[in-house]
């Protein structure tokens, strides 16, 4: 991606996850460029909100796959993913804000697990947990799913805000999902 691109997506990125409405020129003005520079590299909002979502897709996945695929241990799996999440700061949120309109199903829910897609994985990892015993079956993984995504926002927004510093989030992140899931104890 040009570094001019890369500028204007991280600049409108960071505009949508402030909740305001915003025009093209205020992302250029964000961006430090001129209004006629971005539309150089992008005809109108709908455009530059496209590659937002591809770009911050792709950064999430990337870095949820090198967790997942770091680990043998579902445990660490799944806690790897979680700090992969929250590492991806403003791109997670964008993420999610972009799709906080989808239902569980349409998030690949209702037991399509079976793709080789990030989601698919995370959700098989769910499955095969719960099988085990190692977390709660009394929540289902649509509301799994939700309590996931809900805590990474939370730790985000701690950290952007300079309220919690990247480790603790991290740690506190962790503390409370696994125990809103009931991790057992001697899986850690």
């Amino acid at each position: 991606m040009k570094k001019s691109d890369e500028k204007i997506i991280n600049a409108a990125i960071g505009m949508f996850n402030k909740n305001l409405p915003f025009t093209l020129e205020d992302v250029a003005l964000h961006a430090g460029i001129s209004r006629r520079t971005l539309h150089r590299h992008f005809t109108g909002k709908e455009e530059l909100l496209a590659a937002c979502k591809k770009t911050a897709m792709a950064s999430c996945n990337v870095a949820m796959l090198l967790a997942y695929n770091a680990n043998q241990d579902t445990i660490k799996k799944l806690k790897a993913m979680l700090f992969a999440v929250i590492d991806s700061g403003s791109n997670a949120v964008f993420i999610k804000k972009f799709y906080e309109r989808s239902s569980f199903s349409q998030a690949g829910g209702n037991n399509s697990f079976k793709g080789d897609d990030v989601k698919s994985k995370w959700f098989r990892l769910i499955q095969t947990l719960q099988a085990e015993g190692t977390i709660t079956q009394k929540l289902s993984i649509g509301w799994i799913f939700n309590l996931f995504g809900s805590i990474a926002d939370t730790a985000i927004l701690a950290i952007d805000n300079g309220d919690i510093a990247q480790d603790d989030a991290r740690r506190f992140a962790w503390f409370s999902f696994s125990k809103g899931i009931e991790l057992v104890e001697d899986s850690l």
